[in-house]
């Protein structure tokens, strides 16, 4: 079949732009959602279904963003391995479900918080150096007087 009979055909109908409104869609239950430091166990069901807001605004400066959010508290059942046993046990995870949604200005907040993010972790990770190095001319600074004192001096 060729483009032009394709566009020609009665079964063809107009695009619709997706117009920005809350819609469903599925998250999957992630460890995360309920303990960050345990890793041994699994979550059940693995995927729920929240309301996001999704679609298209009339310009690219305009984006599809929640105005109105709620939190949604589910039970979930937490599977844990015991001595190569399952135990089951009911725990809580939040959701957050988007209410109202609103063509707005180009959010730049999640790429400013991701790169501020960035930004204290690099000086973290410099503060830790320069601790590590302090400590270490310390101890080596200490070292060097405990165990060569000056001349005419005693050792405490």
């Amino acid at each position: 079949m060729h483009l032009n009979s394709l566009t020609q055909t009665s079964l063809n109908r107009p695009a619709v732009q997706a117009q920005c409104k809350v819609r469903t869609e599925v998250v999957e239950v992630t460890r995360a959602m309920l303990d960050r430091s345990n890793a041994n166990f699994l979550l059940w069901p693995p995927c729920v279904e929240v309301q996001r807001c999704s679609g298209c605004c009339n310009t690219k400066s305009l984006h599809c963003v929640p105005v109105l959010t709620h939190t949604r508290y589910l039970q979930v059942m937490k599977i844990e391995y015991i001595n190569k046993r399952p135990t089951y046990a009911k725990a809580v995870v939040s959701v957050v479900d988007h209410v109202e949604c609103r063509c707005q200005t180009a959010p730049r907040t999640v790429e400013l918080l991701r790169q501020q993010q960035i930004k204290r972790e690099e000086e973290e990770k410099v503060k830790d150096k320069e601790v590590d190095s302090q400590h270490f001319q310390h101890r080596k600074h200490h070292h060097l007087h405990t165990t060569t004192p000056k001349p005419g001096k005693k050792l405490i």
